[in-house]
């Protein structure tokens, strides 16, 4: 292994084994989503669909009777439905009687959205339409009556909401704090990655990784509204159209700017390249705010149930969504990292990035590997783009400046061209963002996380993984 984090060009390879990066990635995010996304959904109940099974019970009962809800339980029949056993006393507690409903979900006007009430199940038999009909009009939109309906019932013990597992406070804070990072972990990973691709072979920063995450998060939203508005309501569809045209998109314009920008200027003095991608940003961007305004898309949040994790003193509840998207980011990242030094564009890399002109003579084209890598590092951006889309449901023309000025911030703390570094650099960016939001607020976050970067240039030139003679052979911006 290199200084700088990579194998060396000179030590050959135990098992050379040849295959496509790409195509076995692609693979794999496709088998990924289709078992996360229908797991995630079926995990649990869905907290709206059990508060609004909930609110009905007091409205199909006398008013002022006292009820205490026994079991709460999804069921098959009606589909997607939730049902409560519950217990009502009379005026003066002197008897009782057990009671049950059955609550069925859907999607009446076809929004995508499936939780909706649509039926009432109950000893008696199916709720009258047009009861059902007033019901949901007159007393689940009223949600003072709704909120006033659910705090008047009591819980027994086998009917209050259970998690996977149950910690204390102290715990449960620490499970909510790496979930609330992990998403901007993911993001920061994958464009640090990518900036960590081109300097390790180039030695030259790309400023305009974060805009080529713009055209990925904007490419996730057209690619999931483009399914969505075909009829296509199941979420993994949604998600895999979204990570496929986000990529496509990503990966097509790093074609045409490594072959127009970077393939001329990359193996020539550092200035002119550097210049350019500052200005290929601001066009990059001025492009976007241009072709798709610059007012802020939003992507409608995606019918999945979310999922509690832990009970306890402070309950978490994850968004099976965010999860899934954070896995395939890891997912991908673990096949760079892994599979790189194992196929033959690998290797080629490793030749150009230890000495162009002696991987020349060895019949490896340097300006090839480049755009190889270029497209590569590209694919990367776009995907990080979508994790942001998919996480947070938001995107504009200008997130592309911050997100790549933390993709390098990532580059260095992990160290500058080593792909390891580069992942950890933005796994740690993340964890600090989160961390800092919790305890001090958002407002200065991005000086926090730029004050690290200024400290560990200070303290840690190399960055985490790298080393002195690394920086001093890459150290040409």
């Amino acid at each position: 292994m290199s200084p700088a984090g990579r194998p060396s060009a000179r030590q050959p390879a135990a098992r050379p084994v040849r295959g496509r990066a790409p195509a076995s990635l692609l693979v794999r995010l496709v088998a990924l989503v289709a078992l996360l996304a229908p797991l995630a959904a079926c995990a649990v109940i869905d907290p709206l669909k059990r508060e609004i099974c909930l609110a009905v019970v007091p409205a199909l009962e006398p008013s002022g009777a006292a009820v205490e809800v026994v079991t709460v339980d999804a069921v098959a029949e009606p589909r997607d439905g939730v049902r409560v056993r519950y217990r009502v006393w009379d005026a003066d507690h002197a008897a009782s009687r057990l009671g049950e409903i059955a609550c069925g979900f859907g999607d009446p006007e076809g929004t995508g959205d499936r939780r909706h009430l649509v039926s009432v199940t109950t000893r008696h038999g199916l709720l009258p339409f047009g009861r059902l009909v007033m019901l949901n009009r007159f007393w689940l939109q009223d949600q003072t009556l709704r909120r006033d309906a659910l705090a008047g019932l009591a819980f027994a013990p086998s009917a209050e909401e259970k998690g996977l597992v149950a910690l204390d406070r102290d715990a449960a804070r620490l499970v909510q704090t790496l979930i609330d990072a992990s998403a901007p972990a993911a993001l920061y990973a994958l464009t640090g990655l990518a900036c960590a691709l081109i300097y390790g072979l180039i030695g030259r920063i790309n400023l305009a990784f974060g805009d080529i995450a713009t055209f990925g998060a904007f490419g996730a939203i057209f690619g999931a509204v483009a399914v969505a508005a075909s009829g296509g309501v199941a979420v993994g569809p949604v998600v895999l159209a979204a990570l496929l045209v986000a990529m496509a998109v990503s990966g097509s314009w790093g074609a045409v700017l490594a072959r127009t920008v970077f393939r001329p200027l990359a193996f020539r003095p550092a200035q002119p390249l550097l210049i350019a991608t500052v200005g290929l940003s601001v066009a990059l961007q001025e492009f976007v705010a241009r072709s798709q305004g610059v007012r802020d898309l939003f992507l409608d949040p995606l019918p999945l149930s979310p999922l509690k994790l832990v009970d306890g003193p402070l309950t978490v509840i994850v968004p099976p969504l965010r999860l899934a998207v954070v896995a395939l980011a890891a997912l991908m990242v673990a096949v760079v990292l892994l599979g790189l030094p194992r196929i033959r564009f690998g290797r080629d890399w490793r030749a150009v990035a230890d000495d162009p002109g002696m991987a020349a003579l060895l019949g490896i084209e340097p300006g090839r590997v480049l755009a190889s890598t270029f497209v590569l590092a590209c694919t990367l951006a776009g995907v990080a783009g979508a994790v942001s889309t998919l996480a947070w449901g938001a995107t504009s023309f200008h997130m592309g400046t911050v997100v790549g000025l933390k993709a390098v911030a990532a580059a260095v703390v992990g160290g500058m061209g080593s792909l390891p570094g580069a992942a950890l650099g933005g796994l740690l960016l993340g964890l600090l963002e989160t961390v800092w939001t919790a305890a001090f607020g958002g407002e200065w976050r991005d000086v926090a996380v730029f004050s690290a970067l200024a400290a560990t240039l200070v303290l840690r030139p190399q960055g985490l993984l790298g080393t002195p003679s690394a920086l001093e052979e890459r150290g040409r911006l």
